[in-house]
């Protein structure tokens, strides 16, 4: 008895330490194993690099991971991460991990909205639960109209284009965020990457295309570097040509605006064989284009090589067609002209028509720039509709013109290469330290200019994304 009485105190002695040092490390650290696993969870979420939205949004607490990641990518990463570290059974399902990051952050996936039609969508919902309106039925038929005409236009002139020799047809436009540097390496998704951009252009007569490519060091994504693209393509025309047709989505901030405008005007003003310049839009979202099946094609190109510095995608451009490779025009920071400065100095935009309508630039199909009529910017609202005339050039009392636009010299836009954040040229330098990036692409990284005035936001943004969020709002 007394041997069993003391096995049972000897017990209980040893119980009362382990709940004292139980009871320390609660106080130290309050957490029940279920606790530590869902910290991990939080810890790994919050190792992706996460920037704010477009400076142009309205004011949001939402913060954007890479389009690249997505939850059951960002769950795998997770398990590769803790496997060597953490026994299988203490790391949480799928499910924990995707409710902890739906409860408890307000991230989303930078996904460009390309081709996601809000009216449609609207209709499609509308029909499956019986709510849709009778206006929202008018919407949506109008819609395909113009989808359809859209398209019929773009036929038309594709086919024009194969049987005559003075007119050049084509279609362009922006790929998606090429990040750089591109790797399956785990660690590159934890890391800020640089920016880099792909102007695509496709001779639908030809189907030879062009693909102009810079990265963020050398400029932004916006209009004036998409019209100096445009405005370099004019420049390498034959002089055979005189009329020039252009396809595109209807982005405000990228294609349809007055500093794109503007240089297209000065084109055709100033370029001695071009007569005639169409700028047509394409329904929003309804934008496919052969661009497409050119960036779908880069994309699948990547996937057989690393990219490590910028200048690497051009041979990845130039393997993603065997037959007629795709051109590639490197631009740098000295090549992109400012026709935002150009359009102050240049050109006044009036407001109303030639007949005192208002102009409302969001619903403009068809622009056109004639050699003609170097005063005014010519447009539809429709494709079948009669051509309205837009001022751009002031005149004096005398009706003198007060500027004049031809044998104007263009401006540049930058006098050195852009800073990157300095979070981002961290992250760079990180994955050179731990040799993620080969050392000889080092000096590249350790020479990129950085400063902490510039914002750790997503890139200008994609196509028709601007007016989208806005018509959200």
């Amino acid at each position: 008895m007394d041997e069993w009485m003391n096995a049972i105190t000897n017990i209980e002695e040893k119980n009362d330490v382990q709940n004292d040092a139980i009871e320390n490390i609660t106080d130290q650290q309050p957490i029940t194993p279920s606790k530590t696993r869902k910290k991990k969870v939080r810890s790994h979420i919050e190792s992706f690099p996460a920037v704010e939205g477009h400076y142009t949004r309205k004011s949001s607490n939402r913060r954007y991971l890479g389009a690249e990641l997505n939850v059951p990518r960002m769950y795998q990463l997770y398990l590769d991460y803790y496997k060597e570290s953490t026994p299988q059974n203490q790391l949480v399902s799928l499910t924990i991990y995707r409710k902890t990051f739906n409860e408890e952050y307000n991230f989303s996936f930078h996904v460009p909205k390309k081709d996601q039609c809000n009216i449609c969508v609207t209709y499609d919902r509308g029909i499956a639960d019986a709510s849709i309106s009778e206006n929202e039925k008018k919407k949506y038929y109008e819609h395909q109209q113009m989808k359809m005409r859209a398209r019929e236009e773009k036929k038309k002139d594709k086919d024009k284009s194969k049987t005559t020799n003075d007119t050049f047809v084509a279609t362009f436009d922006l790929q998606a965020v090429l990040q750089t540097p591109c790797s399956l390496v785990s660690q590159i998704y934890y890391m800020r990457k640089l920016n880099c951009y792909n102007l695509s252009i496709y001779n639908l007569g030809t189907k030879n295309a062009t693909c102009y490519l810079w990265s963020e060091v050398e400029g932004k994504r916006g209009a004036c570097e998409i019209t100096t693209c445009l405005y370099l393509q004019l420049l390498s025309l034959t002089s055979n040509i005189k009329n020039v047709i252009l396809y595109s989505d209807a982005c405000a901030g990228q294609n349809r605006n007055q500093f794109t405008a503007t240089g297209l005007m000065h084109a055709v003003i100033n370029l001695p064989n071009i007569e005639i310049i169409d700028h047509k839009f394409l329904e929003s979202g309804h934008t496919q284009m052969e661009c497409d099946s050119m960036h779908s094609a880069i994309e699948f190109a990547k996937k057989k090589t690393e990219i490590y510095i910028p200048s690497q995608w051009a041979t990845v451009v130039r393997m993603a067609r065997r037959t007629n490779p795709y051109s590639v025009v490197p631009i740098q920071h000295e090549d992109i002209y400012d026709f935002k400065k150009l359009q102050k100095t240049t050109l006044t935009y009036s407001k109303v028509d030639a007949n005192g309508e208002k102009v409302n630039w969001l619903k403009i199909k068809w622009l056109r720039y004639s050699k003609q009529e170097p005063q005014h910017i010519l447009f539809k609202h429709t494709f079948d509709e009669d051509f309205r005339r837009l001022r751009i050039i002031e005149l004096d009392k005398n009706g003198v013109p007060v500027t004049n636009i031809k044998g104007h010299e263009l401006p540049r836009k930058y006098k050195g290469k852009q800073p990157i954040t300095l979070a981002k040229k961290k992250d760079l330098l990180n994955l050179c330290k731990t040799k993620v990036i080969p050392a000889e692409y080092h000096k590249f990284y350790k020479d990129l200019p950085a400063n902490g005035e510039v914002p750790d936001n997503l890139p200008d943004p994609d196509v028709e994304e601007e007016e989208q969020d806005s018509e959200q709002e």
